[in-house]
């Protein structure tokens, strides 16, 4: 575990930065691996399964089916590499990943593709090429376990901390009821969580389990396939999620190690706290309002601009914001006094930006 966290800087997947990854930028790592096209997205590109090992236990996991959530394919990237460098951590394992699922919804920085379907609600209907590519590989393969690579929004906390990492073993029917591959998923997860409170305490989270048929996980839930819903996220100022790639790579290696060695805590599912909508990018207190001050709440609109993802601040809420976390909180008492009425939204937030040089981030 602790060699992951010592090679994970010098590993060649390090070449893959920012959040805009595109299929030209994963293309360049293919030939490093077995790999062949099974399929083709909507508007033709082709969508490759990497195969690396031949162990009795098989592993497949699918990354980017939101074309905007990058992080897990450049984590899972680095597990890659990092496997194919300490062969022997793959003895037990065959492990299949597609790495980008949905090549044309990440060159639109979108999360649906280009027929506009969400493909994580497509799993009854099937009824877009990169759903029915995933549900080949999965009839043909017959994994024991799937692993299911997300991001997730900055707005997420866990108790009184950003969420950096959240996980879920997704419900098997609408009773949630707690089957055999299901409680294996929570065993994995639990080992997961123990090994991350070590080095990122109180930063994980647990989703909620409503079970909803169209999502591909509950789906493979419940075909009796033990599943899990990783879902990167956010800390601090970190909006290339860097860190954040460095401990998911971290906790898919954890989750190999569980399988291979049966270190299942199903019982230490249920003590990881459910994640919140409780954050936003930054708070700014003390702003005046008529005859008062308020708070106000700035989200990152993220854009697609000149082939870099660009986080424009926009207004989220304004008021007693009390309620609310944020990942950079600013006090206007300390800046010299404007003369600023915060009753125009719109003017509002471009005097503050301009007051405060919040500029915005590109990746």
């Amino acid at each position: 575990m602790i060699s992951f966290l010592t090679q994970q800087s010098e590993l060649k997947s390090q070449i893959l930065e920012g959040r805009y990854i595109t299929y030209p930028k994963i293309e360049s790592l293919l030939n490093d691996f077995n790999h062949k096209q099974v399929g083709t997205s909507a508007k033709g590109l082709p969508l490759h399964v990497l195969t690396m090992g031949n162990g009795p236990i098989k592993v497949l996991m699918w990354s980017q089916m939101h074309g905007n959530e990058s992080t897990s394919t450049k984590g899972i990237m680095d597990v890659l590499y990092f496997l194919k460098a300490n062969p022997r951590l793959l003895t037990p394992f065959t492990i299949q990943l597609i790495p980008m699922l949905n090549p044309d919804g990440a060159a639109a920085y979108t999360r649906v593709n280009a027929n506009a379907i969400d493909l994580n609600r497509d799993a009854q209907q099937q009824s877009q090429p990169e759903t029915i590519t995933l549900f080949k590989v999965y009839d043909v393969f017959q994994p024991d376990y799937c692993f299911n690579l997300h991001d997730q929004r900055t707005i997420f906390g866990v108790e009184d901390n950003p969420c950096m990492l959240s996980y879920l073993s997704p419900a098997a029917d609408a009773d949630k009821s707690i089957t055999k591959a299901r409680e294996q998923a929570m065993g994995i997860i639990g080992h997961m969580n123990e090994q991350l409170q070590q080095h990122i305490t109180n930063q994980v989270g647990r989703y909620d389990d409503t079970y909803n048929p169209n999502c591909v996980g509950d789906c493979f839930q419940a075909k009796g396939t033990p599943t899990i819903l990783f879902e990167c996220g956010h800390s601090g100022q970190d909006y290339a999620r860097a860190t954040t790639r460095k401990w998911f790579g971290f906790s898919v290696v954890a989750a190999l190690n569980c399988i291979a060695n049966n270190l299942f805590k199903p019982k230490a599912y249920d003590s990881i706290p459910e994640v919140e909508k409780s954050y936003v990018d930054i708070l700014i207190h003390h702003v005046p309002y008529q005859v008062t001050q308020i708070s106000l709440a700035v989200q990152y609109e993220e854009k697609l601009i000149s082939e870099k993802i660009t986080f424009e601040p926009t207004l989220h809420s304004k008021g007693d914001l009390s309620q609310l976390k944020a990942h950079k909180i600013i006090d206007l008492n300390k800046y010299k006094p404007v003369n600023f009425d915060a009753s125009d939204d719109t003017a509002a937030v471009r005097k503050l930006l301009k007051l405060l040089d919040l500029k915005h981030y590109s990746h």
